[in-house]
Parts: C-alpha cells; sequence; structure tokens
C-alpha cells in the first residue's frame, strides 16, 4: 500500500483551510425510488446524463445497494434513486440498516461471493479484510475506460490523501464518498450553567468537566459504550493517551509488531480515564450504548458533550427533531504531547462494488452517480454532507458557507492532525477486534483491575498476530 504521510498532511491542511477561509431509527429499510427530501434538498443535475444513450444501455438492471439507516448523508441519496432510474432505467433496491447489522452483513455477504449484493458503503479502513477474501472488485479498468467514465466524473478531483485510504498494493478499490471527523459535540448553555467558559483543552480537564456538568437532568458524558461499537469510540480517544507509529497500523502497532495499545503506563493511564469517565459521568446503562442512543440523548437535552463523528451534525442541528439545535457547538480536543500530529479520527467512507456482483458495470455507473461532482455538491450545500472527499467541493463557495458555525474551526484542526487508521490496514485488521472489545467492555462492567483487562487485551491481540504468522515484513510505503 501506498502511503504519502507529506503529501497527506499538506493536503488535508490546505482542505481545511479552504473550509475555513471561504441516525436515530434503529430499523432496516428498503427504497425503490426516491422519498421526498425533508431538508429542501438541492436535486443534482448528473454528468451522466451528457451521454444518455450510453447511460441507458443497462435499461431493466436491478442493483442492490446496502448502506447505514438513520444517517443524513446516506437518507439524502436515497431521494436521488427516482432520478438515478430516469437517467439510466436501472431500478435500485436502497436498502439502509443498522450499523451493527450493515457491518456484520457485508463482510458475511463478501466472503460467501453472495451475488444478490451490488454496490455498498462502509469505511475504508476494511480494506484489508475485503481484498483478503477477494471480495471488493478493482476499479481502476472501469475509471480508465471512457467507454464506461465520462471525463467530467474527473476521478483526479478527489483529493489524493482521502483516495489512498481506498487504495491497497497501487490498486482502486472503492470511491470515498467523504472523510468523517471525530469531535465532540457540547450544550453551551449547559456550559455557562455549570460556570464552564471554553471547552477542555486536554483529557483530565474533559473528565473535569463531564463530572461537572452530570446532573439529576442530565448526564456528563456520552460515547458508544456497547460492545460492538466502543472500538470507534476507544480509537477517537485513546489519541490524546498513545504515540502513533505510522500511516499503516497507526496506534495498533509499531513496524517491529508490537502492540502499542498495551504498552505500559499508556495502557493504565487510558484504562483508568476510560474507566472513570464512563462509570461516573456517563448516561445509565452506557455499556449497552448505540450511536443512536447518543444522538437521542444529546437531542433530547439529557447530555451535555457527546464524542462521535462530524456526520451526525445534522442530524442535531435540525430543530425538528432536535431540542438542542440552537446550543449546540463543536469542538476538536488538541492533541497532546505523546501524540502532537496525529490525534484526530479521519475516517474515509467508501462506495464499493461486491466482486460477485452480476452487473458490475451497471454497478459502476451508480457508484459514479453517487459520487459525482455534482452530488456531492447538492449533498454539500443541502448540509447532508460536511466533509466532502472532492477538491471542487470543498473549495466551493457555496459549500463552505453552508458549513455550521464553530465547526469550520474544528474541522481545521481535525484535517490537520489526521489518524485515518481506523483499524491497521491490514488483513487481520478485523481479526483482532474482539479482544479489544471485549477489554473495552470490561474496563466499563467489570470490578478487575485496569492492569488485568488490559493485560487480557494485550495477550489476545498478540495470540491471533501470532497465529497469523506474525512478525512478518512490515508494509512498505
Amino acid at each position: 500500500m501506498k502511503w504519502q504521510r507529506k503529501k497527506f498532511l499538506v493536503l488535508m491542511i490546505a482542505l481545511a483551510l479552504l473550509a475555513a477561509a471561504c441516525s436515530t431509527d434503529d430499523g432496516t429499510t428498503e427504497s425503490t425510488g426516491a422519498t421526498e427530501p425533508t431538508s429542501g434538498a438541492t436535486e443534482p443535475t448528473s454528468s451522466l446524463i451528457e451521454d444518455p444513450e450510453n447511460a441507458r444501455r443497462y435499461e431493466g438492471v436491478e442493483l442492490t445497494l446496502m448502506t447505514y439507516a438513520s444517517t443524513t448523508e446516506f437518507d439524502y441519496y436515497a431521494t436521488l434513486m427516482d432520478d438515478f432510474t430516469r437517467e439510466t432505467g436501472i431500478k435500485v433496491n436502497y436498502v439502509q440498516q443498522p450499523v451493527a447489522a450493515q457491518d456484520q452483513k457485508i463482510p458475511l455477504l463478501l466472503a460467501a461471493k453472495d451475488p444478490s449484493l451490488d454496490v455498498f458503503f462502509t469505511g475504508s479502513e476494511n480494506i484489508g479484510s475485503y481484498v483478503g477474501v477477494s471480495g471488493v472488485l478493482p476499479l481502476d479498468s472501469f475509471i480508465s475506460d471512457s467507454n464506461l467514465t465520462p471525463e467530467s466524473w474527473d476521478f483526479a478531483d478527489l483529493a489524493p490523501a482521502i483516495l489512498n485510504a481506498c487504495q491497497n498494493g497501487g490498486v482502486t478499490y472503492c470511491i470515498p464518498s467523504h472523510a468523517g471527523g471525530g469531535l465532540l459535540y457540547y450544550n453551551t448553555r449547559m456550559f455557562e450553567e455549570a460556570g464552564i467558559t471554553a471547552p477542555p483543552k486536554n483529557p483530565d480537564e474533559l473528565l473535569d468537566y463531564a463530572k461537572r456538568l452530570t446532573t439529576d437532568e442530565h448526564a456528563g458524558f456520552c460515547v458508544r459504550g456497547d460492545n460492538t461499537q466502543n472500538l470507534y469510540t476507544a480509537f477517537q480517544l485513546w489519541q490524546w493517551f498513545y504515540p502513533y507509529d505510522n500511516d499503516v497500523t497507526g496506534t495498533y502497532f509499531d513496524k517491529d509488531w508490537n502492540f502499542i495499545i498495551g504498552q505500559q503506563p499508556n495502557a493504565n493511564e487510558f484504562g483508568s480515564w476510560f474507566r472513570e469517565i464512563l462509570q461516573k459521568a456517563a448516561p445509565a446503562g452506557i455499556a449497552t450504548y448505540l450511536v443512536t442512543n447518543c444522538l437521542e440523548d444529546f437531542q433530547q437535552g439529557r447530555v451535555a458533550m457527546w464524542h462521535d463523528d462530524s456526520g451526525m451534525i445534522p442530524e442535531v442541528l435540525d430543530p425538528k427533531k432536535s431540542r438542542v439545535s440552537e446550543e449546540t457547538a463543536f469542538w476538536s480536543l488538541p492533541c497532546q504531547a505523546v501524540n502532537p500530529d496525529n490525534c484526530t479520527l479521519v475516517q474515509p467512507f467508501g462506495t464499493w462494488i461486491n466482486a460477485a456482483s452480476e452487473n458490475p458495470e451497471a454497478a459502476w455507473l451508480l457508484v459514479q452517480f453517487l459520487t459525482s461532482k455534482e452530488t456531492q455538491n447538492a449533498a454539500a450545500i443541502d448540509g447532508s454532507l460536511l466533509t466532502p472527499s472532492r477538491v471542487s467541493v470543498v473549495n466551493n463557495p457555496e459549500v463552505v458557507a453552508s458549513l455550521p458555525a464553530t465547526f469550520a474551526e474544528a474541522l481545521d484542526h481535525i484535517l490537520a492532525h489526521p489518524d485515518a487508521a481506523l483499524l491497521p490496514f491490514i488483513p487481520e485488521g478485523v481479526a483482532i477486534l474482539p479482544p479489544m472489545l471485549n477489554g473495552l467492555s470490561e474496563l466499563i462492567t467489570s470490578g478487575d483491575s485496569v492492569d488485568e483487562v488490559m493485560a487480557r487485551m494485550t495477550a489476545g491481540v498478540e495470540e491471533i498476530m501470532k497465529a497469523a504468522g506474525y512478525p512478518k515484513p512490515f508494509p512498505e510505503g
């Protein structure tokens, strides 16, 4: 895999400066056509229609697309499916499902070579495991074929630093739809009532604020605590406690394959802080909390601070859904001395084609439609897409003007201090999940010492890596 660290930082800082200058229902839904946008969505004019004959060559084909439920960006794309069908004659079964169901189902379908899935959205951190089972289709032959990809779609407009996360061994396996960023949502009214005048500058201050903001009316702090999602939480929070090593394995392993998360004293410092903030300042039942639980609690004023991906901002700022839309602000905690340059989540999301799809060219047409300049511009101006993957969209004055107040400053910090390795970019990135997920859950619920919990987590990861034949030569790049 080719990783260009300096290029990544320079480009992301540039994108951030450009930007700064200028899901609550857990049910699975299936849509075969558009629904009316609830936020005054701007309909894109797709570049596909410049060649109507080419666009309709797959008329009558039926595709199944799977993505996440109750997420503003993917809800928005659902409203465009009638447009796509009118332009191409392709019917799309647009399936939205809860995070846990989506993340469990996709790997099973890919491994089984199941042709019932054609296109799907998910994080680029899964690339190692997907490529490892030959589950996703390489896209470069489609991109370079002028009969399949019009010049106006403009592959070069995709930010290279974000696109790199969709590439393995120089091969492109997904097209990034956006680059998410982890940040703190906080309630300014509750801060004022507690006598807090500025957002936290370090983890100790965050813990202190969380305790002070915990009252009979609301908890101080919320994150995903359920053991199906808690690693996503930990990845955002442990950046302040562990050193970053490289672009392939991030904070998980150094280049000698030592498990960084288990190294002391950092392991106990993180584990103790994580346990205290979730046991003393989080909502009751935090060990079962999914992203939807934190979102709803924050929207309803039952939580003062919430740390999660920036993709939920539209849900929080929608006055039809949120009681706190007028009193919400955003913040990215400064990097700490242990990890001064790579302390914030940057999670590129990909649009992928199942290698077993029986209609790969039609699927590629759908991927183009979803990731075109026109679609991204419309979604961003609508407020449904906050971190576009295209340089031209980030640089669009209308997009810049649509950014929520306080988010531009947070985004500036996020993109200038990125860690994109949500999971290590190796085939074993998914295999090592269970001991980490279980250990994080034990920190919240068990009476075992932090030292014992972190030691078990480390032993579990090391056993899996040893069984997979590590240490191996570290990937070049």
